[in-house]
């Protein structure tokens, strides 16, 4: 119905539509409560389980059952219930039982699978564009503005540093980094950990350089300085990383830790901008 109505645009914008109806017809503000957003879409029971994969949807006799990781924390499920909702917004989420992965990011997909689709839909309803938007515009350029962001809406500060960045008027990047080690070196005890970037928004990188999975950061930059538990807010480029020489950039970054026990992790999120240079 919304192709043949809004042919113009595209299967995300579709989505990004239906999601804030939804919360238009509920009436509803941030932060958005997943149950009854579940429950409008014909998902009244939502499990916590013990499971592989970060969240479930399957179809019932007379409605669906959502199923969520119960060792996830309860922003990281947040994001996957609304993943969820989203499986809703497309055709044949009654035919088979869907899946979300537990680290999507690893394999790109295209902007028209219905995974990529449902991670739209999860953003555009976690972190919605009508609330979302004018608070970040508001926002200085800091690391301190994602982590209020973040409790506002209860969504992890990676997700919505990037929904921050989209919607930041400067050209923007976001880069999240841990610890870790190269292939050849895993296994190794005389192997030191370096902090290694993981992953690095946005795709198509654009104005900005490709920088690789992996690459690591010098020890005395400010990247490491952020991993020891210095919040960073200054001027810095990509050197650190190996890169070439991109003057001019503002960084700001922190130290998260993720996990319980044994599977705790530190990460690093870091945002850089290039003051007066339009995002567009």
């Amino acid at each position: 119905m919304e192709r043949l109505e809004q042919p113009q645009k595209t299967d995300a914008e579709r989505i990004a539509d239906i999601a804030a109806r939804l919360i238009a017809d509920l009436d509803q503000e941030p932060p958005i409560p997943l149950e009854i957003v579940a429950s409008y879409r014909d998902i009244p029971k939502i499990e916590l389980v013990e499971m592989p994969q970060a969240g479930s949807l399957t179809p019932s006799a007379n409605s669906l059952v959502m199923q969520l990781r119960a060792s996830d924390s309860p922003r990281r499920r947040r994001f996957t219930g609304f993943h969820e909702v989203g499986h809703t917004f497309q055709p044949g989420y009654r035919e088979q039982r869907l899946f979300r992965c537990s680290n999507p990011t690893i394999v790109s997909r295209p902007a028209n699978d219905p995974e990529t689709l449902a991670d739209v839909a999860a953003v555009e309803l976690l972190l919605p564009r009508t609330y979302f938007e004018p608070m970040a515009l508001a926002s200085e350029f800091s690391i301190e503005s994602i982590v209020a962001l973040a409790d506002e809406f209860e969504a992890s500060p990676q997700a919505t540093s990037y929904r921050f960045a989209s919607f930041w008027p400067e050209s923007t990047l976001v880069l999240v980094l841990e610890p870790g080690f190269r292939k050849e070196e895993k296994g190794d005890s005389e192997a030191t950990a370096k902090l290694r970037v993981v992953s690095a928004w946005p795709h198509p990188y654009g104005a900005w350089p490709f920088i690789p999975k992996n690459k690591s950061a010098i020890e005395d930059g400010a990247l490491a300085r952020a991993l020891n538990g210095e919040v960073i807010k200054e001027s810095a480029g990509l050197e650190e990383l190996g890169m070439e020489s991109t003057g001019g950039l503002e960084l700001t970054a922190r130290l998260f830790r993720y996990g319980r026990g044994l599977e705790r992790r530190e990460r690093v999120l870091a945002l850089y901008r290039r003051p007066g240079k339009s995002n567009g």
